[in-house]
């Protein structure tokens, strides 16, 4: 549906405003609130016994949390939660107007580029109760508009968008109009509380990095149901995603589903332990996914095929206000070669460890170092034309991969890929923040591994069939006439992990800072400043190797070194046969090789009425 024009005035008055993210967020909707970050330091310190698992929490559990705060932490601790109590049980109703100036500015090995990204916001914000204490709802009712169509040229590395705007845009002069809208409404106690709505969604103790659900993620319909008690928790969650087509995740269907569920216990005060699943899937709805048992059994229970994963998160204080983390995202593990003590085989994980420090009663709020890796096809999945055939068709939609409407659910960082990352927040006053951050990216396309008969088979299918770009998309899975595929050797016998000769390094640098001016009778000022410095060397690496072949009837495309020409004179045969595709392909991959380095400058201001 069309962004109705009676929109128009507000996006065009809204976009003269400025801002990086939305400062003004509201706490029961959105769990990138600021809030979040406090309610992990809190509960490292010992002044929370036991967060929700899934974010964003109801708010009976935000008022929970903060009351905890008031009865055991500092006076420092004590003014922070009073303001955030008197926020969410005050006014109900708050206008929002936001924004975003963004410079980009590129040096590559031949060029200097300038571009930039604007975008504006007008929102009707809140969270208030609806029945006493048992009934509540956040919200965050919101128009955007901005200057590009698509924005992702225009954002760092592995960092995707703060708004959930991205389809079906009305036309506003120079400008595109988003509806972009949040709401979640929960009903139960701060024990036990049911929960729905439209929002993203984030798990575990990596905030926006998880591997799992990742707040950078984009929005979802969610139900769900927690049990939160001191020494144990458990949520169950069923969300409604979209699907794109297999080949490059655009364009958008219906009917794609992610189910979620976690047990955390808590050994002791230092030590806890938590066992999850996730599974993706589509096509049909299948209500015993919103079940508390184990996803493996459901998805035996019909005979289905659906794309599962489990985790192990394992949480440790080793001293007082330091916590250590470790995650284990497991897509899909080879028992017979682990069991011989080798891990050269199809295993398909995420690993995520880290130290998350937070001194009490002092200006750094927030400082960690972390460190993920991302096994080549985790997070892939393949999917075929139907249930009764293996075949996988140029511009199929994929119902199993772990993204919705193309973004990652999970981990931001493509498979085959390791990061290491510091980051620390200081807060040295209540209206103050600044926020500095470096990372290290490896990344590689496990593409350039495969085999010249597996390039062959790549190079003489169908254009827009296969991705061979090593991301989220490149699945280990060929057509085939039989009832199982085919599988990639390659990929099924060996992990691959980082071995290609060619990689890509991304090295980023980040500073963020925000000053809340004090409120006045009309309403409250927020500017914010952003700067990321980033160097990527070998871009390109990303960018698929194996093209298929473009050809209608007799109408055939030859590849030659890499090159397309016309050949009509050609059968598909003949090119198939023409085995030196393969090493023009991957010469014309790598001369495609660039060094750049990018500055992204960010200028804003949030005005909240």
């Amino acid at each position: 549906m069309k962004v109705n024009k009676i929109f128009k005035l507000p996006l065009i008055i809204c976009i003269l405003f400025v801002s990086v993210m939305p400062v003004f967020s509201q706490m029961s909707v959105d769990p990138n609130d600021e809030f979040y970050d406090y309610a992990q330091t809190w509960e490292i310190r010992g002044l929370v016994k036991n967060l929700p698992p899934v974010r964003p929490y109801s708010m009976n559990s935000i008022k929970h949390i903060l009351q905890e705060v008031v009865k055991r932490g500092s006076e420092k601790d004590r003014e922070i939660a009073l303001d955030y109590w008197n926020t969410i049980t005050g006014k109900v109703m708050h206008v929002v107007a936001e924004g975003d100036g963004e410079v980009k500015l590129t040096k590559t090995d031949d060029d200097t580029d300038f571009d930039k990204l604007i975008w504006g916001r007008f929102a009707l914000a809140g969270d208030g109760y609806l029945y006493k204490e048992l009934l509540s709802v956040g919200y965050d009712l919101g128009v955007t508009a901005r200057n590009k169509k698509d924005e992702k040229d225009l954002l760092p590395y592995a960092v995707y968008p703060s708004y959930d705007a991205r389809q079906d845009p009305a036309s506003l002069g120079p400008l595109f109009g988003y509806i972009d809208m949040n709401v979640s409404a929960a009903v139960g106690t701060s024990e036990f509380f049911l929960q729905g709505g439209v929002n993203r969604t984030g798990y575990g103790p990596f905030l926006r990095k998880g591997l799992t659900l990742n707040e950078n993620g984009y929005h979802s319909g969610n139900l769900s149901y927690s049990i939160v008690k001191d020494k144990f928790s458990f949520t169950q969650q069923y969300s409604v995603i979209g699907a794109t087509k297999s080949y490059d995740a655009t364009k958008l269907k219906p009917n794609k589903y992610l189910a979620f569920h976690a047990l955390k216990y808590k050994f002791s005060d230092r030590f806890s332990a938590s066992y999850y699943e996730s599974i993706v899937y589509g096509k049909r709805f299948d209500l015993s996914y919103f079940l508390p048992v184990p996803f493996m059994i459901c998805q035996g229970l019909g005979g289905n095929s659906d794309n599962t994963q489990s985790g192990l998160l394992f949480e440790y204080k080793p001293f007082r206000n330091l916590l250590w983390a470790t995650d284990l995202f497991i897509d899909d593990f080879d028992v017979n070669a682990l069991a011989k003590g080798s891990l050269d085989s199809k295993n398909r994980f995420g690993l995520q460890t880290g130290l998350i420090y937070a001194p009490a009663d002092s200006f750094c709020r927030k400082l960690s170092f972390t460190y993920t890796a991302i096994a080549p096809y985790t997070y892939s999945h393949w999917d075929y034309v139907d249930d009764g055939a293996s075949r996988i068709e140029p511009n199929m939609y994929n119902y199993q991969v772990y993204n919705n409407n193309g973004i990652p659910i999970g981990s931001t960082y493509e498979p085959n890929t390791d990061v290491i990352e510091f980051a620390i927040d200081f807060k040295p006053t209540r209206n103050l923040h600044v926020g500095l951050a470096t990372s290290f990216l490896r990344h590689a396309n496990v593409c350039e591994s495969d085999s010249d008969e597996e390039a062959i088979k790549y190079l003489s299918s169908d254009f827009k069939t296969y991705a061979t770009d090593g991301g989220i998309l490149t699945h280990p899975m060929f057509s085939s006439d039989g009832e199982d595929g085919e599988h990639v050797e390659t990929a099924w016998k060996s992990l691959n992990f980082l071995n290609q000769e060619h990689k890509m390094y991304v090295v980023q640098a980040k500073i963020n800072v925000d000053y809340t001016l004090p409120p006045t009778k009309v309403g409250q000022l927020t500017i914010n400043f952003g700067n990321t410095f980033e160097y990527v060397h070998n871009k390109g690496v990303d960018a698929n190797i194996y093209d298929g072949i473009d050809y209608d009837g007799n109408n055939i495309k030859k590849l030659d070194n890499g090159k397309y020409t016309d050949a009509t004179e050609y059968t598909k045969d003949e090119i198939i046969s023409f085995r030196r595709t393969v090493d023009g392909a991957k010469r014309d991959w790598i001369n495609n090789f660039t060094n750049e380095i990018n500055d992204y400058i960010y200028i804003g201001i949030t005005y909240k009425f």
